[in-house]
This record gives C-alpha cells, structure tokens and sequence, in this order.
C-alpha cells in the first residue's frame, strides 16, 4: 500500500512541475537574438522659455530582421500638456557580437532621401541598447534602450 501512495504522489509532483513549465514566458537568449523582444528609451529636453519636451520611443524587433519603433513627443509649457504621436517607422536590422545596428530611410533638410545606420550596443546585464545620435545642432544625444517585460 505505501508503494501505491509512494507512485501516486511522485506522479502529482511531476505533472506539477511540467505544469509550471508551461506557464514560464519564453524568453529569447539576447546574446543571439533580439526577435519578439520591446525596448524604450525616453530622452528629456528643456529651454530656457519655460518649455521642456519629453520624447517617448519604443522600438520592437519584430523577427531577425525587421524592426519598427514609434515615438511620443510630449511638449509642456507654462502647465500645458501637447503630446503628439509619430507614424510606426520600418526597417531592418543586423545583430551580431552584442550591437544591434538599425537600417532605416529618412529625409534631410531638403527632403532628399537618406539611409541611416544607428548602431545599439547591448548590455545584457542591464537589459539595455545603448546608442549615439547626431542631432542638427552638432551635439550627440546618447539613446538608453530600457527592455520593456
């Protein structure tokens, strides 16, 4: 009888543990790959007209290849709020040896057509793409991608 109880509670506890296997997310090893993963990076600017502007950007790795990010600019002034949401933007992407580096088309000044590469380095450790942009003033704004879970 103990040897019946012995099986019955040893199978209890193995479907158990193969239940809650199930339910762990699957989480891509980012050392390979950044497919199916969300980041965000938010940058703040002030002025000296009482003015400050908070740009929200989610970039999203689609599949091995693809990415799309989207940013939010909210402007406040004197208490206002203005937030204005930009169109999704596509493009490709490689990653190898921990950087990420971003293809995509954009326009100058005179509304020529450009292709950009912004390349992302990855700290694992953080869950974090770090990348530098050149703004039109001549100065750098350095991006923190932060993962979203």
């Amino acid at each position: 009888m103990k040897l019946k109880h012995i099986f019955m509670l040893l199978g209890a506890v193995l479907l158990g543990l193969t239940a809650c296997s199930k339910d762990t997310p699957n989480t891509p090893d980012l050392s390979k790959t950044l497919a199916g993963t969300e980041w965000e990076a938010t940058v703040r600017e002030s002025d000296a007209g009482n003015k400050s502007v908070v740009t929200t950007i989610v970039l999203k790795f689609v599949d091995g290849t693809k990415f799309t990010s989207q940013s939010t600019q909210q402007t406040i002034k004197n208490g206002a709020v203005e937030t204005e949401v930009d169109d999704p933007e596509q493009g490709t992407y490689t990653y190898q040896g921990g950087v990420a580096t971003l293809l995509f088309n954009t326009r100058d000044d005179e509304d020529n057509a450009i292709k950009l590469a912004l390349p992302l380095t990855m700290d694992s450790s953080k869950q974090q793409l770090t990348g530098k942009v050149p703004n039109e003033a001549g100065t750098i704004t350095i991006l923190t991608f932060v993962r979203k879970k």
